[in-house]
């Protein structure tokens, strides 16, 4: 007697209930698991285009040495995250990136340019953040954290508090005890070059009395933050967006990286989410414009900013 034949359900794994969001990729998630995220991907013709345009974008900036920012644009569930994602993994040089027959011919043509030169990458999920400067200031210090975490912070918290309270915390347990901690910063082989080496009592009353970009103080607020004054994230707050940029920039350059590319999810609803506040968007909306224009000269490698928005930010904010 033959067999009855199967159901759909039997064939088919179907979910018994589908949501607009399950088909939504979030960028954070998609970069920590490439496997899932290249297998998902379907490469249209006009995608390998958009692949091709965001490349030679990122290659002019590093080839000029200026900051550069571009927008993604695509309504909600486009694929603007997923895309992100892809990129991300290409200019990570992941090889199942890399391997995706679509993009076969791209990543040859790129190769040339991209080969030897090494991309600091910092995706950023925007909602939920207070400020600019906590998603994308505290962002870069969660994301070195992961990178290199036996190598000196960056110095992106406000410093003149974080350094009393230093003095304080060096009176209170001695030279010995207090600089045994703070050099624990550095790790294994230091990093920052000749700023590398360890903290005693004249360099510390040094930094601690140069002014505020001075790069001696940056890792001074860097390396204390690290150590004894873990709570600097929420006791002292961030420097200014164009300073930490500045210093964003130096540091990656420090490590040996040639750009810093940061890219930014959902933008746009992270504004649009706040917009009964006018205190909050007056303040917070104009800071983009510091992904590229800069009053601090010092970014001895470009920053280039991959935006994603659902819609035009006059459509928000107005003109």
């Amino acid at each position: 007697m033959p067999e009855p034949a199967p159901t759909i359900d039997q064939l088919l794994q179907l979910p018994e209930r589908v949501n607009p969001s399950d088909f939504v990729l979030r960028l954070s998630e998609g970069v920590q698991d490439p496997a899932a995220t290249v297998k998902s991907y379907v490469v249209t013709p006009e995608l390998a285009k958009n692949f091709d345009e965001a490349l030679t974008f990122v290659k002019g900036a590093v080839e000029s040495r200026q900051s550069r920012a571009s927008y993604l644009h695509g309504s909600f569930g486009a694929g603007k995250s997923h895309f992100m994602a892809v990129l991300y993994l290409l200019l990570k040089g992941d090889l199942q990136a890399r391997s995706m027959a679509d993009l076969a011919g791209l990543v040859h043509k790129h190769s040339k340019w991209t080969e030897g030169r090494k991309f600091l990458l910092v995706p950023y999920h925007m909602i939920g953040a207070e400020s600019v400067e906590e998603c994308l200031l505290g962002g870069y210090v969660d994301q070195l954290g992961r990178l290199h975490p036996g190598k000196p912070p960056a110095g992106l918290y406000k410093s003149d508090s974080l350094i009393e309270n230093a003095r304080q915390n060096r009176e209170q347990f001695g030279d010995e005890a207090f600089f045994a901690a703070l050099n624990k910063a550095a790790g294994p082989g230091g990093g920052w070059g000749a700023l590398g080496a360890g903290w005693d009592a004249p360099r510390f009353d040094r930094a601690s009395q140069s002014p505020p970009m001075d790069p001696e103080r940056i890792q001074l607020v860097g390396d204390l933050a690290a150590t004894v004054l873990t709570s600097a994230r929420q006791t002292a707050g961030f420097v200014s967006l164009d300073d930490g940029l500045s210093i964003m920039s130096r540091h990656a350059q420090s490590l040996g990286y040639d750009a810093l590319i940061l890219f930014l999810d959902e933008l746009i609803l992270w504004l649009a989410s706040r917009a009964g506040s006018v205190d909050f968007v007056t303040r917070e909306a104009p800071k983009l414009v510091k992904l590229v224009e800069s009053g601090v000269a010092a970014r001895p490698v470009p920053i280039i900013s991959f935006v994603a928005r659902q819609r035009d930010l006059r459509t928000v904010l107005g003109e």
